[in-house]
């Protein structure tokens, strides 16, 4: 019996050794826990922060379109016949009444000859019996019927001469040619096109725009256009004017830019990305980076005392890597622009001033 208690006694005092040396080991560990941390049970995160900037905002809307020249019309004779001269070539430019195309015109002149001598004895059997200055009423008759005659000469002769000049083409306005596909011996009736005119003084651009602004949009606003024809590249142009009405369909209205266009760069046909700009006002704005959407919700961190504390913001457009903020923060605010994917409401951090100031950059 004596024996067995020994045994027992034994046992409880090895159990007794282990479980201290357990309580020791955990009580050795959590202080090495807690020098590591400098503080008990935390871990400071390392954050870079930026504070709002005021800037400058433009409230715009934009549209597209396809751009067209100021004026552009199809050129054709006026008369039937075979071209003795074709003056132009593709592309050409040409100025206000310069010839570009003749017709065969010797019947014309013909006919202006004839005119001219018709008009020419006319002329002088009417001066020949007014100054016979017979008064009896036969005189007076054949007085009347030679002014009569003059006078149908006179425009007959009129006649002849717009007949000829109808047998030549000339520019209606100074511009650009398109492809012209015609040559001498060519038959052509007064429904041959032979090329198109632009003028290119200028473009415009027709943009349909939603109807909430309709109130908004008026002649004389500066429209900014750009084009993949030129990717580097904008424009500058005004509205010219505002369609009076809605489209019922699309509760839309239409609105027409011009462009000034003098070096021609711009032509008819190309796509255009316009940008109007209904007002300018002054806001808040925060690097993009500082920005955090969760579904509805966009928010960011804030810092006070080394704390973070989400703050929930109304967030507008970006322009040059800064956003707009509406509403929910003020210029003094703190906001963290890096390191905000390792943070909690309420963590303790330290600002990296590195991160920041490059930020801030």
């Amino acid at each position: 019996m004596a024996k067995i208690v020994k045994i027992v006694l034994g046992l409880c005092l090895v159990a007794a050794f282990a479980a201290g040396g357990v309580w020791g080991t955990r009580l050795l560990l959590a202080e090495d826990g807690n020098e590591d941390s400098g503080q008990p049970g935390s871990q400071l995160t390392r954050v870079g922060v930026a504070t709002p900037q005021e800037r400058t905002i433009d409230r715009d809307i934009s549209g597209v379109g396809t751009l067209r020249a100021v004026r552009a019309v199809e050129l054709m004779p006026v008369a039937s016949g075979r071209v003795t001269e074709v003056a132009i070539v593709s592309g050409a430019s040409v100025t206000e009444g310069e010839v570009l195309l003749r017709l065969d015109d010797r019947a014309a002149q013909a006919a202006v000859m004839e005119a001219e001598a018709t008009l020419g004895q006319t002329r002088s059997d009417f001066q020949r019996f007014e100054e016979l200055g017979e008064s009896n009423a036969a005189a007076e008759a054949r007085v009347e019927e030679a002014r009569a005659a003059y006078l149908r000469a006179e425009a007959a002769l009129a006649s002849a001469r717009a007949t000829l000049e109808d047998r030549t083409l000339r520019a209606p306005f100074s511009g650009m040619l398109g492809l012209v596909d015609v040559e001498p011996g060519s038959f052509l009736g007064p429904d041959s096109v032979i090329t198109t005119l632009y003028d290119l003084s200028a473009v415009e651009v027709r943009l349909s725009l939603p109807e909430r602004y309709f109130d908004q949009v008026q002649a004389g606003q500066a429209v900014t256009l750009r084009t993949p024809a030129y990717p580097d590249d904008t424009f500058e142009g005004t509205v010219a004017v505002r369609a009076p009405e809605i489209d019922l369909s699309a509760r839309s209205f239409d609105v027409r830019a011009r462009l000034d266009n003098p070096d021609g760069r711009l032509v008819g046909g190309m796509f255009a990305n316009a940008r109007l700009v209904l007002d300018t006002y002054e806001a808040l704005a925060i690097p993009d980076d500082a920005i955090i959407s969760e579904g509805m919700t966009t928010f960011v961190y804030t810092i006070a005392e080394d704390t973070a504390k989400r703050t929930e913001v109304v967030a507008g457009g970006s322009v040059d890597g800064l956003t707009e903020v509406r509403e929910g923060l003020s210029a003094d605010d703190r906001v963290v622009v890096a390191g905000w994917d390792n943070l909690t409401d309420g963590a303790q951090v330290e600002i990296d001033e590195q991160t920041s100031q490059e930020a801030l950059n």
